[in-house]
């Protein structure tokens, strides 16, 4: 109905406003598509030379956004796998080693010194500590340096391990010094109690202090074998770099088609060395995530592996394949058939072909744009 002027009453017949907001909604989609595609609302296609000039350059550029992205992410997570596998992993180990082979040592000696509550054994007067407990500190003190040296260590970490391998010599010349004084009872004592101090109580506590660097050895593990910041920021930018990029590609091929009157575009295959990327880099990022698990997971069993107690073990059982030192090699070997299993090189190699792959197929539809503009390009020079 109208109004006495003439003018429509509201909800009698005239425009009616947008209800539900769904037309805001849909502007700036259908803005994003007219931009994509090269529709001007008002006048219809946009000018072919100066749109697939703009593609030219811009499909391209972020084409490469997404492959560093992408690469980025992917070459985080396989640091953080080499640096597990090269450095914490092997690093761990050593340190179990020199912590279960003091223990043995300190048993050995207790054994042939007699004292837990016995005698001396008869051929200390002749051969004295005998060839295990030696080799057994010998080991331990190889096992700390080889810790040091596998650079997993913080500067205070290699300080420390430095003062628990003097405090492994200071340990050993009280362990000496008691087997020279085995013939007396009181001096014997002493020195055992000296050398016991020092590896299992006090300040100085060598077994303790090698379980806090296993402790924190194992802590960051955990926070390598995660996903951190970096991975999540690049692989996030990576995935809405591509959405943008799919947009953009949707859309030039539907200008190409409609203004350039192209059915089979060359362009298309050009998108697929992408979509390659993602397959490769994904697939890559979860073998090595697996394999970051598994050193977090070896970590923890190392952690667990002790020596038993002289009661429910003697020398021949923490020497035999049931052992302790037994149990840490087979972690080691086994963590390192695992991660050769997953063959993080390999995949380090397939990620670099695929980056170089996308990269071809960036500049790939810059070339075919380059040939599908040449000839509207001619034109607008001669116009101008």
């Amino acid at each position: 109905m109208m109004n006495g002027d003439g003018s429509a009453r509201p909800g009698d017949g005239g425009p009616a406003a947008p209800s539900g907001g769904s037309t805001p909604r849909g502007r700036p989609v259908r803005a994003l598509w007219y931009w994509s595609s090269g529709r001007d609302p008002a006048r219809g296609r946009k000018h072919t030379g100066r749109f697939l000039f703009s593609r030219m350059l811009l499909l391209p550029a972020i084409t490469f956004t997404v492959l560093a992205l992408a690469g980025t992410a992917y070459f985080d997570v396989h640091g953080r796998t080499e640096e597990l596998r090269d450095r914490y992993a092997p690093a761990l180990v050593e340190l179990a080693h020199a912590r279960v082979s003091l223990t043995l040592a300190q048993a050995e000696a207790e054994r042939r010194l007699g004292t837990r509550g016995g005698r001396p054994l008869p051929q200390t007067d002749l051969v004295g500590l005998g060839e295990r407990y030696p080799s057994l500190v010998t080991a331990a003190a190889q096992s700390l340096n080889n810790a040091v040296q596998s650079g997993a260590l913080s500067k205070a970490q290699e300080q420390e391990a430095r003062v628990v391998s003097g405090l492994v010599v200071a340990y050993d010349d009280w362990i000496n010094w008691a087997n020279s004084h085995h013939d007396s009872r009181p001096l014997l004592r002493a020195g055992m109690d000296y050398a016991t101090t020092l590896l299992r109580s006090g300040p100085t506590a060598v077994l303790d202090r090698i379980a806090t660097l296993e402790t924190q050895l194992r802590a960051s593990v955990a926070a390598l074998s995660g996903w951190r910041t970096v991975f999540g920021v690049t692989a996030s930018g990576a995935l809405l770099a591509a959405l943008v990029l799919a947009f953009v590609f949707v859309g030039l091929l539907d200008f190409v088609r409609a203004s350039l009157r192209v059915r089979g575009s060359l362009l298309a295959p050009y998108a697929l060395p992408v979509l390659l990327v993602f397959a490769v880099l994904w697939t890559g990022v979860t073998v090595q995530h697996r394999a970051q698990q598994d050193v977090e997971r070896s970590a923890v069993r190392l952690g667990r592996i002790s020596v038993p107690s002289p009661s429910s073990a003697g020398a021949a059982g923490t020497d035999g394949p049931d052992g302790p030192a037994a149990a840490i090699e087979k972690v080691d070997s086994d963590l390192a058939g695992r991660l050769r299993g997953t063959h993080p090189g390999a995949w380090v190699l397939a990620s670099v072909l695929a980056l170089v792959v996308g990269a071809a197929g960036a500049v790939g539809c810059g070339f075919t744009l380059r040939q599908y503009g040449r000839e509207h390009w001619k034109i607008d020079w001669r116009s101008a």
